[in-house]
């Protein structure tokens, strides 16, 4: 997997303790190399601009095709494109008569397309999908220097929390190098509730017993927050302590939250974002890619695939994801 190396400290001292032993003749070569490599970094600096503005002519282009993507999956363009299949006679006049009034644009579509992405759809709930059912765009915005994104999931009005954009930052220095990612920063925006409708936690009452004092034998009702898995949790991305606060054990935990909270992103960034119809149709699946391995799932290195099911567990993912009975759509066929 992608990691991120949380170890700042303990590498520091490690290459203080080597130039220690080294002979000053070797230091002394040792510097002349290290002042070749800030003369590669500098190159790698103008390299990461000259990306950065490539990356964002493009985006650039995108954008519009976005935007019409957006459009349509809101029912923008239903009567224009109802009117050409009319035009051509690809209707079937009675079924689509009602279909018409019945469905505008096309119902769950961020949902589903999530669904079939692995490491997404391991983390939605079946309370989840209600919620984004409301989901009427995602985005990765990356900043001008190249250096960091931002996931923005935009919701219509719902009945869950009263935001209308939730936010994810990532800052990293080497996002478009092809080094292991060097995370400075991540940040999500709260999540406002509204009462009784927060996913991530549930709350539970109990009664106790007064045991001493005035209020001995009186019964009170206790109210208590218990964490509950949602992929809400996604926007509360896990603390970056420095290492006098942990052990290695907890620093390895810490790191592996980290590494699955990045292949999410990337699964947003790299994948269902750009090829958003794909995963919802479930097309991207046949890809078969690991984001998190970058291989193809079951290949060993040098080897292939044996079995050949490609994404197959994708796909049970996205029915899991979206229960059939409140999907409008049929479930991926078994293997796709």
């Amino acid at each position: 997997n992608e990691g991120f190396d949380l170890n700042f400290e303990a590498a520091q001292q490690a290459q203080e303790d080597m130039m220690n032993i080294l002979p000053p003749c070797i230091v002394r070569r040792v510097e002349k190399l290290r002042e070749l490599n800030s003369q590669r970094e500098t190159i790698v600096e103008q390299y990461q601009k000259e990306r950065a503005a490539l990356e964002k002519k493009f985006a650039d282009l995108y954008q519009p095709l976005f935007d019409e993507r957006k459009e349509t999956i809101a029912g923008k363009f239903d009567r224009e494109m109802d009117a050409k299949a009319k035009e051509d006679g690809n209707e079937n006049e009675e079924e689509d008569a009602q279909e018409t009034l019945d469905i505008k644009g096309i119902p769950q579509f961020w949902v589903c397309a999530m669904g079939h992405m692995e490491a997404v759809a391991e983390l939605i709930t079946e309370a989840d999908v209600d919620c984004l059912e409301n989901l009427t765009d995602v985005k990765c915005i990356d900043n001008e220097d190249g250096k960091s994104f931002a996931l923005e999931f935009h919701f219509k009005p719902n009945p869950y929390f009263t935001n209308t954009v939730l936010r994810k930052k990532y800052t990293i220095p080497n996002l478009l190098l092809d080094d292991e990612p060097i995370l400075k920063n991540v940040e999500g925006d709260e999540i406002n509730w509204k009462e009784s409708m927060c996913l991530t936690h549930r709350e539970i009452k109990k009664k106790q017993r007064a045991k001493s004092g005035k209020n001995a034998g009186k019964i009170r009702t206790v109210v208590k927050k218990e964490k509950q898995d949602s992929f809400f949790h996604f926007f509360k991305p896990p603390k970056i302590p420095t290492m006098d606060e942990m052990d290695e054990e907890e620093a390895d935990a810490i790191e592996q939250a980290f590494d699955v909270d990045y292949d999410v992103a990337q699964a947003f960034r790299s994948h269902i974002i750009p090829k958003a119809a794909l995963w919802f149709t479930g097309e991207a699946l046949d890809e078969g890619f690991d984001i998190a391995e970058g291989e193809w799932p079951g290949e060993e290195e040098g080897g292939d695939d044996e079995d050949g099911d490609g994404g197959a567990e994708g796909g049970d993912a996205a029915a899991a994801a979206v229960p059939a009975g409140n999907s409008p759509f049929p479930p991926p066929a078994e293997g796709e």
